[in-house]
């Protein structure tokens, strides 16, 4: 894991000074305990009312001899320094245990910054590419088996020259993200249906399938696999105030998502759009249209036909609050789309909604 005192002095390069007064919640403890099963958010978020800003509130106990990871039975105590909140750990009593090679180490491991369970399949199974990326890629063009679905083991034949031992994944095509603007295609999902490597490489060469997670056949993709390693530790900081987002669609196709659901965001690493950036999450604000008689019409109620006429009559519109619906934090980011994990939610969350600097 990476260590979580580089994690904090990044952090507090990126993090808004303390001018920018931290918000600590009117019942937040004076100490806690860490249990298994916490994430650094979880605990932020019994002190503050924005947990991202954990950092802030760091310092380093120098009485502790290796203050970089947070393990559970650690007790955590909110003091004041100079009028300013602080958290410092107090070390528990580290469990050791031995290992096959005569050395002891920490029995359980430290605590990470978020729960990777939530996120673990799209750090390694689903991508998203751009249209050139998919007509580059090789093709599943047939097997020694005559079938028209393949199975473990089955050897299967590519369409590219491919290294000899080489893991690859098997793809199929999934959804077509677009700018909800523009209506331009900003990226195209990959599903993950199997796994393979190579063994023999040739102008259509041999692979060997493993780990069949769905229907295999031809016409399927191929294409390297994301690297399996897991940011346990990731830099927070608040999204740019000149980078504007808006939630496209739900990772699992939801028409509202929550708490701890995915979603995809437009724009990605070419916006300035990054992992660990945090956006607040509002619903637009609805338009109403106003007659000269006083009379709202709600844009869902308002035809066609009224809106002709709002041209020829007095009436004018007006434009509602927008209205918070939570936050969410960019964990993988693309060339156009990024990946997201909602972490507070006041109200559902749905395509169409915005994302700012929170």
């Amino acid at each position: 894991m990476s260590r979580l005192l580089s994690f904090i002095l990044l952090s507090l390069l990126v993090m808004p000074s303390w001018a920018d007064i931290l918000q600590l919640k009117a019942d937040s403890p004076k100490d806690y305990v860490v249990v298994k099963g916490d994430t650094l958010w979880d605990i932020s978020a019994k002190f503050l009312k924005s947990p991202w800003r954990w950092p802030e509130l760091w310092q380093v106990n120098q009485q502790i001899s290796d203050p970089h990871w947070i393990y559970p039975g650690d007790k955590i105590s909110l003091i004041y320094v100079n009028g300013k909140p602080q958290l410092v750990v107090n070390r528990a009593k580290p469990q050791l245990v031995m290992t096959r090679h005569g050395r002891k180490v920490q029995r359980e491991p430290p605590i990470p910054t978020i729960e990777l369970s939530k996120i673990r399949h799209y750090l390694t199974q689903q991508q998203i590419i751009s249209a050139t990326e998919l007509s580059e890629l090789p093709l599943l063009i047939g097997s020694e088996n005559d079938s028209l679905f393949y199975k473990n083991n089955d050897i299967i034949f590519v369409n590219s020259s491919l290294p000899v031992g080489t893991q690859y994944g098997i793809y199929r095509r999934g959804k077509i993200y677009r700018s909800p603007i523009s209506e331009q295609a900003l990226g195209q999902e990959m599903v993950l249906v199997a796994k393979a490597h190579v063994t023999i490489d040739a102008d259509t060469s041999r692979l060997k399938l493993r780990e069949v997670l769905e229907q295999v056949n031809n016409g399927h993709f191929v294409m390297a696999l994301p690297q399996q390693t897991f940011p346990e530790a990731f830099m927070l900081q608040a999204a740019a105030i000149n980078i504007k987002s808006v939630v496209i669609d739900s990772a699992k196709y939801f028409r509202e998502s929550g708490i701890n659901d995915v979603v995809i965001i437009d724009g990605g690493h070419k916006q300035g759009i990054k992992q660990g950036n945090v956006f607040a999450i509002y619903q637009p604000g609805k338009v109403q249209y106003i007659n000269s008689e006083g009379v709202v019409k709600d844009p869902l109620t308002y035809r066609t036909i009224d809106k002709v006429k709002s041209y020829f009559v007095s009436a004018y519109d007006q434009k509602l609050p927008n209205v918070y619906r939570g936050q969410l934090m960019v964990f993988k980011s693309f060339e156009n789309l990024s990946y997201a994990l909602i972490t507070d939610v006041s109200r559902p969350i749905r395509s169409g909604d915005e994302l700012i600097n929170p």
